[in-house]
């Protein structure tokens, strides 16, 4: 009672506030929160259904995890990009491009009578929707900076848990009453959403272009960007963390479906409750921001971090538990609520020009990163809960060293 009652207040919360709100800033927050989620509830809908995936093409589960590490590698290539070209041509009509493709690849989904087919749908869909998640926060950047910035993505972050949460429940019970060809379908229709919202949206006229679009200077502005110590180290905070959530997801489905032996149904109804953790975090890191700095709300993180891999590592020697792994994520969810706000907060707030490639650098490193650990955790498996954890301590390890480095500020 007392969890659904926590639940109900976050929910009374959220809508007082935007009821507070002008209808241009409600219209706001609906237009990013369909743009920033969309590439991220792709990666997760499904994820209770890659072992019927793997069942019903008669393929390996290294193959249909070998689909979630294909979506991120499809986001990587051409985020930098879509960037650059926002600079210039601005964002609307470059996210009208983005989440064209996102739909194309959504539709290769839907149809694929193959693995392999499946695995191109889901590059191509990476490739577009990989685009709107960093168009979407150089959006952010455009209206906002600061505290302001990082007070807003913390509202924003329960808005993004609640949905991206609700997909797995979603997706779950799809699975096991139509199958998961119906979750590329419901994806259809919120990507079509997207296209939509990307036509009716307006770039700010006081944005910061470029005057001109020179594809030989690409490289001097990624450098230039990355020059910059403040943004590279907030920038690596956010991708870790990142890093963790998407190691999780990748073992999540096997870990309780297989392992522990509950429902795609119940596997969601757990990944829904658990957003109510998420959805805290974030009310709670708004509430913070009055009373402490964002780099202690960081260093808060990542001892939570910290504590959930030591869960991890204590199943492996006692073994692996419904409750255990629930712990896990709770704890999870608590550091990412205070790692992801503030970080983002803290390297956009360091940057004044080229927005749109900033942005781009940001989603990109932090997805290129996710390529590289779940890839390496998709090749043992998923069962044995050790590669995992091992991976869970490199990412605290990393997380606690960047947390402590201080940037000298520039001359």
């Amino acid at each position: 009672m007392e969890f659904r009652n926590g639940r109900l207040y976050i929910c009374h919360f959220l809508l007082y506030e935007i009821y507070k709100m002008k209808v241009d800033r409600v219209k706001f927050i609906l237009f990013i929160m369909v743009t920033s989620t969309i590439g991220q509830m792709a990666a997760e809908i499904y994820i209770p259904s890659l072992p019927f995936i793997a069942r019903d093409f008669q393929a390996s589960h290294s193959l249909s995890q070998l689909s979630v590490t294909i979506y991120l590698l499809g986001m990587v290539l051409p985020t930098i990009l879509f960037g650059y070209l926002s600079d210039f041509f601005g964002r609307r009509k470059i996210l009208i491009v983005a989440t064209s493709i996102g739909l194309i690849g959504n539709l290769c989904c839907v149809f694929a009578p193959s693995i392999w087919l499946f695995i191109l749908g889901r590059f191509i869909q990476g490739v577009g929707l990989g685009g709107v998640g960093s168009l979407a926060r150089a959006i952010m950047r455009d209206r906002l900076s600061g505290v302001e910035l990082a007070k807003f993505a913390s509202y924003l972050s329960m808005i993004f848990a609640l949905v991206i949460d609700l997909s797995p429940f979603v997706g779950g019970f799809l699975q096991e009453f139509v199958g998961w060809r119906a979750i590329f379908v419901l994806l259809l229709v919120y990507n079509a959403g997207a296209v939509y919202l990307s036509t009716k949206h307006v770039d700010r006229e006081n944005i910061s272009l470029n005057n001109e679009l020179d594809m030989a200077k690409l490289p001097s502005i990624i450098k230039d960007t990355l020059s910059c110590r403040t943004f590279v180290k907030y920038n690596l905070i956010a991708a870790f963390t990142y890093v963790a959530i998407m190691l999780y997801l990748a073992v999540a489905s096997f870990i309780f479906e297989e392992k522990i032996g509950i429902s795609p149904a119940e596997f969601g109804s757990t990944t829904l409750g658990l957003s109510f953790v998420y959805m805290f975090a974030a009310f709670l890191n708004g509430r913070l921001l009055k009373k402490y700095a964002m780099d202690t709300l960081i260093r808060n993180g990542v001892i939570l971090m910290s504590l959930a891999t030591l869960i991890l590592f204590i199943m492996f020697f006692i073994g692996i538990s419904y409750w255990g792994m629930v712990l896990f994520v709770a704890l999870m969810y608590l550091a990412c609520g205070q790692l992801f706000s503030n970080s983002s907060a803290s390297a956009f707030t360091s940057i004044s020009k080229n927005i749109g490639v900033s942005s781009a650098l940001y989603s990109t490193i932090q997805i290129l990163l996710a390529v590289i650990f779940t890839g390496i955790v998709s090749l043992f498996s998923a069962l044995n809960i050790l590669p995992f954890a091992c991976l869970m301590l490199i990412v605290c390890i990393l997380l606690a060293l960047l947390a402590g480095y201080k940037p000298k500020a520039p001359k």
